[in-house]
């Protein structure tokens, strides 16, 4: 005969069987640290943590007062992301404690050592600002935000902020006295100056650090600032400027690929059009040059293109004293204006020049966006001097000045003979650990400055463009 003994059977469920109190059951002592202990018990068939205070502290005024400020400061929090507290009791088998919301998590610090992932990770940082930001709404300062501080639910990975037992409010009059962990105090504390939403800040700083040892080290360093005033005002700009630093990680690499891009179709358009056999004209003085339909360079209207203008007005002056000799005739002001402008480019692209040539260590980001700006900087250059020419000379001169864009454009080389980059991209170097966190945010705010000038000159000249429609 099979065995049947574990075999579920339904059948009527005797009270008996059903273990709901309304008292206080099951208690199982928690780690815990100072003057309070920690108490897990079952009510109504639910988990609770009883937070007293341990014996040899539960007859002293100024703990049992300390406990009291807790609950009150506690029992007014109702956010998703701090731990609720239900009530003020006295327990029989405890004492006076305050009866709170049992958290199934592990501590921040445990987190951490599973090697979360990143977005993981950032969930965290936002739920925390989230819950640090609504403190400090409601004028409460945590003043002890470290991991052990910080729990972590099994269940999504969700924030739960615990112990207020060194809070502080402004409107609390009474139990003033300096309070913190050393390793997560900020200066203020360590001095026992008055302290502010700032000084959570400081912790969370170095939570950040812990969290992201490879990311936002200018985040971190601002939230790291001795002195309070340098520090970010609220949590939420700290928050703000990580997001900030994503985009623009997200964005770098995407620039680089579409400067590349827009790179190789203008030099690839650029042969083919002073490839194109046509009659030639002849300009007095000049050689003999292709003559074509297009009236534009070959990435004209390539809005999307990249390279800023820096005109030297002497030379912008010396044109337009030109153009006011009346005996210069259309040819002649043509002639002056090739002959000028080939100068001038070259004004332009010496900076770069010099970079390339100085040996100093030039990544491929900043290899990439210096040279569209400087190849902008030329587009915007000739557009505006040819719009000082006849319209039937125009032409002319953009195939004219097409010869020395083409020049250069194949004149710079991001790779060896070998295949292999000359320029080496910081944003690998980083993730391989072979450049520090400050350099990597130095260039980084660099890069951003620099991108910033790209996206201004591309605007410039998509305006000079539509001047010529």
């Amino acid at each position: 005969m099979p065995d049947t003994s574990d075999i579920s059977t339904s059948g009527k469920v005797t009270a008996q069987d059903i273990r709901v109190s309304s008292k206080f059951t099951d208690f199982a002592e928690l780690p815990s640290k100072g003057h309070c202990r920690l108490t897990k018990a079952q009510r109504y068939g639910m988990w609770n943590v009883l937070k007293g205070l341990k014996p040899q502290y539960s007859s002293d005024q100024q703990y049992v007062e300390m406990l009291s400020k807790e609950f009150a400061l506690m029992v007014g929090l109702t956010h998703p992301n701090i731990v609720r507290t239900y009530g003020h009791e006295n327990v029989p088998e405890l004492g006076e404690c305050i009866v709170m919301e049992y958290v199934d998590g592990r501590t921040l610090a445990d987190f951490i050592a599973e090697k979360p992932s990143l977005e993981q990770r950032k969930q965290v940082v936002t739920e925390l600002v989230d819950a640090l930001s609504y403190c400090h709404k409601k004028q409460i300062v945590h003043q002890d935000i470290k991991p052990s501080n910080i729990l972590i639910t099994h269940d999504g990975d969700h924030v739960k902020i615990i112990d207020f037992g060194l809070s502080d409010s402004r409107e609390w009059a009474i139990l003033k006295e300096p309070a913190y962990t050393k390793a997560y105090a900020a200066p203020e504390q360590l001095a026992g100056e008055e302290v502010d939403n700032r000084t959570d800040i400081y912790a969370f700083g170095i939570i950040l650090r812990q969290l992201f040892p490879k990311r936002y080290g200018g985040v971190i360093r601002k939230c790291l600032q001795p002195q309070r005033e340098k520090r970010y005002s609220s949590v939420e700009t700290v928050l703000n400027d990580i997001q900030r630093a994503d985009r623009r990680r997200k964005r770098m690499p995407i620039v680089a690929i579409v400067l590349t891009i827009l790179i190789g179709l203008a030099i690839f358009i650029g042969s083919r059009f002073v490839q194109k056999e046509e009659p030639a004209v002849t300009i007095p003085d000049t050689p003999a040059i292709e003559h074509s339909d297009k009236d534009s360079l070959p990435v004209e209207n390539s809005a999307t293109n990249e390279i800023p203008q820096q005109t030297k007005p002497n030379a912008v002056e010396n044109f337009v004293a030109e153009e006011n000799i009346a005996t210069n005739s259309d040819d002649e002001l043509l002639n002056l204006y090739i002959s000028n402008i080939k100068s001038e480019l070259d004004s332009i692209q010496k900076p770069f020049d010099e970079r390339i040539e100085s040996g100093e260590i030039l990544y491929k980001e900043e290899y990439l966006i210096l040279r569209g700006i400087t190849w902008y900087k030329i587009l915007i250059h000739i557009q505006q001097h040819r719009q000082r020419l006849p319209r039937n000379k125009q032409k002319i001169f953009m195939q004219q000045v097409n010869d020395s864009w083409y020049d250069m454009v194949n004149s710079y080389d991001e790779y060896d003979s070998d295949g292999n980059d000359i320029y080496k991209s910081f944003e690998s170097l980083h993730s391989e650990g072979k450049i520090s966190d400050d350099e990597y945010d130095k260039l980084r705010d660099e890069y951003a400055a620099e991108e910033s000038e790209l996206f201004r000159l591309v605007d410039i000249h998509a305006k000079e463009s539509r001047k010529n429609l």
